[in-house]
């Protein structure tokens, strides 16, 4: 499926291929959430499968399409590679303990402030200029994001915002890492990071086979369709954007992801949640349009 969409999306110029393939991956990503609501497993269970099973998909995926990288990158790993792996192991425990233990929507708004630390390192780390529109852009999000602080939050919620942030700054180290490497071998990461992840989980009393038959299903639509297909194309994003663009569209998640838990579930946003959304899907649209024009 995804080698088939990439090739018709082949005759789309520069900037405008990195929005879409990182909108699609988007979209994809955004059922992550409402399926990790629905099994009902241990959290370290559910994080040995959502690290194994991906890791095999991205695997296989890589060697049909460029074996190369594999025998390059994979079977020779860099100590860069090995960290930013790490850092994708540890991102994906946070995110599912955080989801866990806070609200949908303060986990993926919280992960999502990522663009912010993205663009700073950014700019340190790879002499990337912040144009004023991507500032302002930036800025305003931020404003949104923490509208939704509106409410108390118990204990056990800050514990899982707290998760959130841990995840934010993994994943912008990440978003770095794939710009600097023109995402030519961002398929490995992801490969290790979900190796390392399942590692993780089988010495924390992980037990993989205690799944049952219906979350068994839910488990295998998110680790072998929804992850894989959603990162392998937001990791095809940074090869045309900027690190701090890509992360913007990246907060579509906030929008899409609680939507779709509140359909199925019932778990509807607050006030304040939903203002801080509105916020930053306007602030996206507004950036897309003057971007297009400005070009």
């Amino acid at each position: 499926m995804f080698a088939t969409l990439s090739s018709r999306l082949t005759g789309l110029q520069g900037e405008s291929k990195g929005r879409l393939y990182t909108l699609i991956g988007v979209m994809i990503l955004s059922f992550d959430s409402l399926l990790v609501r629905l099994i009902d497993s241990d959290p370290w269970t559910l994080i040995f499968w959502r690290g194994l099973l991906p890791s095999i998909v991205y695997f296989l995926v890589q060697w049909h399409n460029d074996k190369s990288i594999i025998e390059q990158h994979f079977f020779k790993p860099s100590i860069s590679t090995l960290l930013t792996a790490l850092l994708l192991a540890a991102s994906t425990i946070c995110f599912v303990f955080s989801l866990d233990n806070t609200q949908v929507t303060s986990t993926l708004v919280i992960a999502n402030t990522a663009p912010l630390i993205t663009a700073v390192l950014a700019f340190f780390f790879l002499k990337e200029k912040l144009a004023r529109s991507t500032v302002i852009a930036i800025l305003v999000s931020v404003g949104g994001i923490w509208l939704v602080f509106g409410y108390q939050p118990t204990t056990a919620e800050l514990e899982g915002d707290s998760l959130a942030l841990v995840t934010a700054l993994s994943m912008s180290v990440y978003l770095i890492m794939l710009r600097k490497t023109q995402a030519r071998y961002a398929t490995v990461f992801l490969i290790y990071g979900g190796l390392f992840t399942a590692v993780i989980a089988l010495i924390a009393g992980a037990k993989p086979f205690e799944l049952p038959p219906l979350h068994a299903v839910f488990v295998f639509m998110l680790c072998c369709v929804v992850l894989p297909c959603s990162f392998l194309f937001i990791n095809l994003g940074p090869r045309y954007l900027p690190a701090a663009e890509a992360s913007l569209i990246l907060l579509l998640e906030i929008l899409f992801g609680p939507l779709l838990v509140w359909l199925i579930l019932g778990e509807a946003p607050s006030l304040s949640v939903a203002l801080g959304a509105g916020i930053i899907l306007t602030t996206l649209v507004t950036y897309t349009l003057y971007g297009q024009r400005h070009r």
